[in-house]
């Protein structure tokens, strides 16, 4: 069969081979790039030919200390940044609710409605085993709502011992520190497995201060983040059954593109999977989860609390605080077997969650009991069964080829909601009025062909439909609200309950060259989004202002858009020691129909990076530019953002035998730059306990930081 999956392992990039997607780093995770244990972090790109290579991350000086940090290397892969731990994943300009991310097989729901706990942040980057990206035309095997892509992370587990009556005790120490922010981590992982029983256990510690910039600090940025992961496995004759338990405990971390700060975010994940290889190409795999999560956000405990303009046109500082949960639980079976020349797999996959969301507020001073409440989130419950059949198959030695539909139906439903505001009692008596049981069924589609043209020059081609149901934020904000998934562009939305899905139907070419001493791997993709949900200016009002501080309310509207772009990837050897790499990502997006262009859409970007390894040492110079973003979304006043170039250092020395140590400089010019992706600030400008951001404004950049870290794994 031919093999399209690219798996960038740390210890390859040394111990076998030369080629590499190298980002040349001192490791801030619990891996070295030397070792000979199998404990070590893994980026899967899949959709692109077999090139083992090298990846590591360092302290990430941007503050962004979760695994969607890796997501940078990754061709046309991005992040939306709102938060040192808030991260949002995107990819060819989608993001939030479009792209499925699993967390060890579980489809994890944010506990935020404002997703301050995206999913790859429940798992910190030195606990994250592997983390998988399905490059392009997602498989509908990977997940239900993969319209943007599918992503998975696995948390660090261990190995089984290899032989009878043979233990192996494996383990890891790190520890770093980044200036920018004063920051530091500390993290631990063991393993004590034989060829039958595994048990694991790890732990991370991860604190920092506001981040500075050449101008000053930006404020509230600072983070404190505790994390704990623990399981057992089995295995025998082809049986496998596993328990994981994964818990996040975040308190005090600042959000300063969004209204609101994190106070806490506490809760667990709970893995239980069982696989059987019955033989004869035939496999059963099975996982099922569950979840419990509590979330704490306030205005006020790590910023100056916000200003409202009331109706007499008095300004008053407003004191909010709410507080959510999520509790859900969900299932993926699926049977693969021999069929024809290939493979067919077919599965049930589904999910249940419950959302409840309860806001405070006070004018003049923080809320009390007897402040006044708003039930944000009401009894929602959302379900998702699903179905799905994939065929795999060699055609002939060149040519293969991959077939699947899923089927989707999702349910949603919201209890009453109620508020002691007199002002906004109108529009929840109107929404209780309303039908709020709702039912979407989806289709998905996916035809890919591939061919090995040559030894050294493979191509693809692939058709999709996909399909994905509205969000609860995008159906039942009832309102004007920014719990909206994350978009943090400073402006208040409506649901609305007569969204229809959003269907996608997509085409992609890609190209993936390979010699021993280079590759060039392009994508070109278009996608054309029937029903894409976005916000639009309100005019049902139903009792609610259609101005909210001065600025349009929007809600929820289906519009039709265009996204297309290229991405890509290469490298050469130049020699034993010297290596060159790089990639370019460009997207765009606009409504149909001569419409404006779509938020938050990343500019045309890319990175190149000069490597140089000998005898355990290794440093590199990598350049990172960004071009401007004039090509902003109107119906939210979008601002554009200038272009701009970073350089960094990064150098490692394995010292003995297991023990590494980095050091680096991030930013090595010190330059005030913009992220377009970085939102606004939203707490109040003017320096002191206050941030050196002007309010409104785009949020800069972390500034120089130098870096250093420190790893035993034995």
């Amino acid at each position: 069969m031919l093999i399209y999956t690219r798996i960038i392992r740390i210890k390859e990039s040394f111990l076998k081979t030369k080629l590499s997607i190298a980002i040349a780093t001192a490791l801030s995770l619990p891996a070295i790039a030397y070792a000979d244990t199998e404990q070590l972090t893994t980026i899967v790109v899949e959709g692109s030919s077999s090139r083992p290579g090298s990846m590591a991350m360092a302290p990430d000086s941007s503050g962004l200390k979760d695994t969607a940090a890796l997501l940078e290397k990754v061709p046309g892969a991005n992040i939306n940044r709102n938060g040192p731990l808030t991260g949002i994943p995107q990819y060819r300009g989608m993001a939030g609710p479009r792209i499925n991310v699993s967390i060890d097989g579980a489809n994890m729901k944010e506990v935020g409605p404002n997703s301050m706990d995206p999913s790859l942040s429940h798992v910190p980057a030195a606990l994250t085993e592997s983390l998988t990206v399905y490059r392009g035309i997602a498989p509908v095997s990977s997940g239900i709502d993969t319209i943007g892509g599918s992503m998975k992370m696995e948390s660090k587990k261990g190995s089984f011992a290899e032989g009878d009556d043979k233990y192996e005790f494996d383990g890891a120490l790190s520890t770093g520190y980044s200036s920018v922010d004063s920051g530091y981590y500390v993290a631990g992982f063991s393993s004590i497995a034989n060829d039958n029983h595994k048990i694991h256990i790890g732990a991370t510690k991860e604190e920092g201060n506001d981040y500075k910039y050449a101008d000053g600090t930006v404020r509230p940025s600072s983070y404190d983040r505790q994390a704990l992961v623990v399981g057992y496995e089995y295995q025998n004759k082809g049986h496998e059954f596993g328990f994981n338990f994964t818990d996040n405990n975040t308190n005090n971390t600042g959000t300063p593109a969004l209204p609101m700060d994190i106070g806490y975010i506490d809760g667990g994940l709970y893995n239980f999977d069982y696989n059987w290889d019955m033989g004869n190409g035939y496999k059963l795999e099975t996982n099922f989860y569950y979840q419990n999560m509590s979330h704490f956000m306030s205005n006020y405990e790590s910023r100056t609390p916000g200003n409202m303009t009331m109706p007499n046109g008095m300004v008053m500082p407003m004191y909010m605080d709410n507080t959510t949960t999520v509790k859900g639980g969900g299932w993926d079976i699926a049977m693969t077997m021999p069929m024809g020349s290939g493979d067919l797999k077919v599965g049930f996959t589904g999910d249940k969650s419950n959302h409840e969301a309860d806001m405070r507020g006070q004018m003049m001073m923080m809320p009390t009991d007897a402040s006044m409440k708003t039930t944000v989130f009401n009894g929602i419950e959302r379900s998702r069964y699903s179905f799905f059949g994939e065929w795999k198959s060699d055609l002939t030695n060149k040519l293969s080829t991959e077939l699947g539909m899923r089927y989707t139906y999702t349910n949603s439903i919201s209890g009453d909601v109620s508020t002691q505001n007199p002002m906004m009692q109108p529009m929840a008596a109107a929404f209780n009025g309303k039908n709020r049981d709702l039912d979407f069924h989806g289709v998905d589609l996916v035809a890919m062909l591939r061919y090995a043209a040559r030894s050294d020059l493979d191509l693809e081609i692939g058709f999709a439909r996909k399909t994905r149901a509205p969000s609860y934020q995008e159906l039942y904000i009832w309102s004007p609200s920014e719990a909206t998934s994350g978009l943090a562009d400073n402006r208040t939305y409506r649901g609305n309950l007569d969204l229809e899905l959003e269907t996608a139907y997509q085409f992609e070419f890609g190209a993936d060259w390979h010699t021993d001493n280079a590759y060039f791997a392009p994508r070109a993709f278009y996608h054309y989004v029937d029903g894409y949900i976005q916000g639009s200016p309100l005019t049902d009002a139903s009792g609610a202002p259609v101005m909210n501080n001065g600025k349009q309310v929007l809600q929820f509207e289906n519009t039709n858009a265009h996204i297309y772009g290229v991405d890509l990837e290469t490298g050469y050897v130049i020699t034993e020691n010297w290596r060159l790499d790089g990639g370019l990502n460009y997207v765009g997006g606009r409504q149909a129909d001569g419409g404006g262009y779509l938020y938050r859409m990343a500019p045309f970007n890319g990175r190149a990076q000069v490597t140089f390894e000998h005898s355990g040492f290794m440093a590199s110079i990598e350049g990172v530019g960004y071009a401007a973003q004039n090509k902003v979304a109107n119906y939210n006043a979008e601002q554009k953002t200038a272009g701009y170039g970073v350089m960094n250092l990064r150098s490692n020395y394995q010292a003995f035998d297991g023990f590494v140590i980095g050091m680096g400089i991030e930013n090595v010019v010190d330059s005030v730059n913009y992220n377009h992706l970085g939102g606004y600030s939203r707490p109040m400008g003017g320096g002191g306990v206050n941030s050196d951001v002007p309010q409104g404004t785009r949020l800069p950049m972390p500034g120089r930081s130098y870096y250093a870290t420190m790893t035993y794994q034995w």
